[in-house]
């Protein structure tokens, strides 16, 4: 039975790793490699640089919010707190341009919560900052973090967790004793689907910020975009392959760093 279902499902999954791999294969042989070499001097390397950077951050920011947001919700069970851990996945289902939209009627220094920020902070300003990049960013990646850490947490850490309590450990103690290292793993795994999210989002920060003042750098997939627009197909496909390449090598590095049996992501 076992051979028979490997059989069976083998075609499906190389079916669906060809669906991966193809576009992937097309866009890195789109441009010759002396184009590619030419492409690199655009600006693009920068921008990756700065998405790279920006993205690290929000997904360790993400991270650090999990670990408090597991602690409660591992707690409690009752309908009010499945209701709010329910909201965690919305971000994930709703249209880049639309996070974009939401962002900007929140935290623009003319609407209330931006204008509440203003008042604590003179000279406030929103789009195309630094803050608006990091919050929306936050927005739509975080549910990573959340999600793998708080299912980790629940089903694996929580009864060592209530063990030690039982051997007269505090709970903050064991918290930050037992459940912390554990979660390491968890965590790891978090940052980087976080960061591979906050790297790939466009659309909202076409919104929020087209450039980051005061330095008018732009982030990578905005960057490519706006190759599309003013230079065409090649320009823009010489820099998605350019950042695809360096995506792979830190992927790999990510990989080679958590050991060969462990699952990074």
């Amino acid at each position: 039975m076992r051979n028979r279902l490997l059989l069976l499902f083998f075609p499906f999954m190389a079916a669906y790793l060809i669906f991966l791999i193809l576009p992937i294969v097309r866009i890195l042989t789109f441009n010759s490699f002396s184009f590619l070499v030419g492409d690199a001097s655009s600006g693009i390397l920068a921008s990756i640089y700065y998405t790279y950077l920006i993205a690290l951050a929000v997904a360790v920011i993400s991270v650090l919010l999990a670990l408090p947001y597991s602690f409660v919700m591992a707690r409690r069970n009752s309908v009010p707190y499945r209701i709010a851990d329910s909201l965690v996945e919305i971000p994930i289902m709703i249209p880049s341009t639309v996070v974009g939209i939401m962002i900007l009627i929140t935290f623009a220094p003319q609407m209330p919560v931006g204008s509440a920020i203003a008042r604590i902070f003179p000279g406030y300003t929103f789009q195309d900052s630094l803050f608006a990049v990091i919050i929306t960013l936050l927005f739509v990646s975080s549910a990573y973090s959340i999600r793998i850490v708080g299912v980790s947490y629940r089903q694996e850490i929580l009864r060592y967790e209530e063990e030690a309590m039982t051997l007269g450990i505090s709970d903050s103690k064991s918290f930050l004793l037992l459940s912390v290292p554990m979660l390491i793993k968890p965590m790891a795994r978090g940052i980087v689907l976080s960061w591979a999210r906050a790297i790939s989002a466009v659309g909202s920060l076409l919104i929020v910020a087209y450039y980051i003042f005061p330095s008018f750098t732009q982030l990578a997939g905005v960057f490519i975009y706006s190759q599309f627009l003013g230079g065409g197909l090649p320009d823009a496909a010489a820099s998605s392959s350019i950042l695809i390449i360096t995506g792979i090598i830190a992927m790999a590095i990510l990989r080679a760093m958590g050991g060969r049996n462990a699952a990074v992501y």
